[in-house]
């Protein structure tokens, strides 16, 4: 196509947006792998666009005397560079490590992306609904698809609370898909993810401090997805089994187009990305595998999870077992003794809250974060950079850490390294950085011990979290859209 008959913003035929990724199940990137390449659908690969809406915010307010499509653009091709080549930013989704031979990776050419959003954004208005579309618009143009064949935009938009914070006004005609998954299967998997992902993204001084508000926020994700998908008219929501991907992929993906309104191609019924084979993340403790993992439908998870904490989930997700078909064996009868027995054990501490606890304060472990603070005082270079990536300052399990912001003691101690390293010669600087050091270790030395004594503080949270979901089942208010 030339330049000259580019086709203007409102040309293109705006498609139905489909909010995609919701839900407090897995299996969503795998998912999302059968979508791609539907000649219909506008999509980019996993979930690279999920923080753009608060990106948005967050340039609103940096670069509100200069604000104009230029500016977003280039934040955009900044702070969302993976859109443009998978290896820049790189997440735990698999996009470099694609193909046969699992060394490839997604690339577009950045000036043809470039020209043509700017093109489309031309003489519109600002806003994040009219940016969105236009990056989708791009980045099927610069893949060289026929953008006149497209009826839907798939957004794996991912975290449950942007639904309503920021799509549903900017699409409330949208419908939307999300996942759900025998909770007693997925609970391990889940949180070891979690615990996987924030110690390769967090120093690892950071990463065991806040180890103790990982089974919390865990637990958010479990209880409270679904009830963001409450203010959506249910006849636009549905929600996919993971283990359905497994049993039935034929009838589901014919569900799925049916539900999406676009025409049946065999390229769903193979897992890819761009085109090329995906093959998970080694985030997820799994083999790399293009297909879905059989982990997902064995009953091995029986063989590992503690009886009261089994008799916990199934009191608390006895509905939610019930509406999409997963056998209950140990809270078999819903009555008044098995519902005060459940209320009392969901108040004492879970296998993964005692597991953490115990791990803090056993000395080997008091030993390891010890040399762990040691190393990065010494060690600065080996510090990670938390202002860069969007993980840390949106992910919503994040929320209050403020981890964008350098600390005072990491302040001090990149000084002193600098100071010393321009005045080797100089007794004072190293001193004054074997201080700083010093100071550094002491410090989370302090930050480990109030992890300790407030521990106890996010496994009441967690209690409430589950006594107030629990209460929402009894009274029947829990929210459970139908499955495809």
């Amino acid at each position: 196509m030339q330049t000259a008959n580019w086709p203007a913003f409102d040309e293109i035929s705006p498609p139905k947006m489909v909010c995609f990724g919701i839900g407090n199940g897995s299996g969503s990137k795998l998912f999302q792998s059968y979508l791609d390449g539907h000649p219909q659908i506008y999509m980019v690969p996993a979930y690279i666009l999920m923080y753009l809406y608060p990106h948005w915010d967050q340039w609103k307010d940096e670069y509100r005397d200069n604000w104009n499509w230029d500016t977003i653009i280039n934040a955009f091709c900044i702070k969302h560079a993976s859109l443009l080549d998978t290896r820049q930013i790189p997440g735990h989704d698999g996009m470099t490590t694609l193909g046969s031979d699992k060394n490839q990776w997604l690339e577009i050419d950045e000036q043809i992306f470039r020209e043509f959003l700017t093109h489309l954004l031309r003489d519109q208005p600002i806003s994040c609904k009219t940016f969105l579309l236009a990056v989708h618009y791009a980045y099927a143009y610069a893949r060289n698809e026929n953008l006149s064949n497209k009826k839907v935009l798939v957004y794996h938009i991912h975290v449950h609370e942007y639904v309503t914070k920021y799509l549903a006004s900017d699409f409330p005609n949208m419908i939307a898909l999300g996942f759900v998954r025998d909770p007693r299967s997925n609970i391990k998997g889940r949180y070891e993810s979690v615990v996987y992902i924030d110690k390769h993204k967090l120093n690892a001084t950071d990463a065991t401090v806040y180890r103790r508000r990982t089974y919390y926020y865990h637990s958010v994700w479990f209880t409270e997805s679904l009830e963001y998908l409450k203010g959506l008219d249910p006849d636009s929501v549905r929600v996919v089994r993971h283990e359905d991907m497994h049993h039935r992929l034929d009838n589901l993906m014919h569900a799925t187009v049916n539900f999406l309104g676009i025409e049946f191609d065999n390229c769903l019924l193979h897992s890819t990305f761009g085109g090329l084979k995906w093959w998970g993340d080694k985030a997820y403790n799994m083999k790399p595998m293009n297909k879905p993992n059989p982990r997902v439908i064995s009953l091995d998870w029986q063989k590992r999870l503690p009886l009261l904490d089994w008799f916990v989930l199934e009191g608390l997700f006895y509905n939610y077992c019930r509406k999409y078909d997963y056998p209950l064996y140990k809270y078999n009868k819903d009555n008044v003794f098995n519902r005060v027995i459940v209320f009392i054990a969901m108040l004492l501490p879970s296998h993964y809250e005692q597991r953490v606890f115990w791990n803090y304060i056993k000395f080997s472990n008091i030993s390891a974060f010890y040399r762990d603070a040691w190393d990065e005082a010494r060690d600065t270079t080996s510090l990670k950079d938390y202002g860069m990536n969007a993980y840390y300052r949106h992910k919503w399990s994040n929320t209050g850490l403020n981890l964008w912001k350098l600390r005072w003691y990491r302040r001090v101690l990149k000084y002193a390294d600098n100071l010393h390293h321009n005045q080797k010669n100089s007794n004072f600087s190293l001193m004054f950085l074997v201080s700083v050091q010093w100071c550094y270790v002491i410090v989370n030395i302090f930050r480990y011990l109030w992890s300790i004594v407030t521990y106890p503080v996010m496994v009441v949270k967690r209690s409430m979290l589950f006594v107030q979901a629990f209460i929402r089942r009894i009274v029947k208010y829990e929210h459970l859209p139908e499955s495809l």
